[in-house]
């Protein structure tokens, strides 16, 4: 077996080195445009700062207020209830006619009266159906 030896010329072996390097060069040059750069994080928002929230008229004082979240039976007391529930009961909307004074003492409002009067009909007239006894409350004062 006799292996030949085969000489490049010097100028074709240079020509290949130099189409060699463009071809790598062109390489990294498309790659480089392609790439995918993520996009720069979103400028921080300024914190949101909330108006103070007031306590409703039924409470004026953190340490007094009512003795049940709802309904009509109404005390004061200096522990009042820190969670309620979302639920709304006949006679919630009457609530807004009464509240528990700095002394811890219930006080009503004129209209109280009669909106308990009216929603306690309500409830009388749905004969158990919570859906009726609130549509009628809404004509309620």
């Amino acid at each position: 077996m006799i292996h030949r030896n085969r000489v490049i010329p010097m100028r074709r072996q240079i020509l290949l080195s130099v189409i060699g390097a463009l071809l790598v060069a062109a390489l990294f040059a498309v790659a480089g445009c392609t790439a995918q750069h993520p996009p720069p994080p979103p400028a921080p928002t300024p914190p949101v700062t909330l108006p103070p929230v007031s306590l409703p008229a039924a409470t004026p004082s953190a340490a007094c207020g009512f003795t049940s979240c709802h309904g009509l039976d109404l005390a004061c007391t200096a522990s009042p209830p820190q969670v309620c529930t979302q639920e709304y009961q006949v006679g919630d909307k009457c609530r807004k006619y009464a509240r528990c004074d700095a002394g811890c003492s219930l006080v009503t409002d004129p209209q109280f009266a009669s909106c308990k009067a009216c929603a306690q009909q309500c409830e009388i007239k749905a004969a158990g159906d919570p859906i009726a006894a609130t549509n009628c409350e809404e004509q309620c004062l």
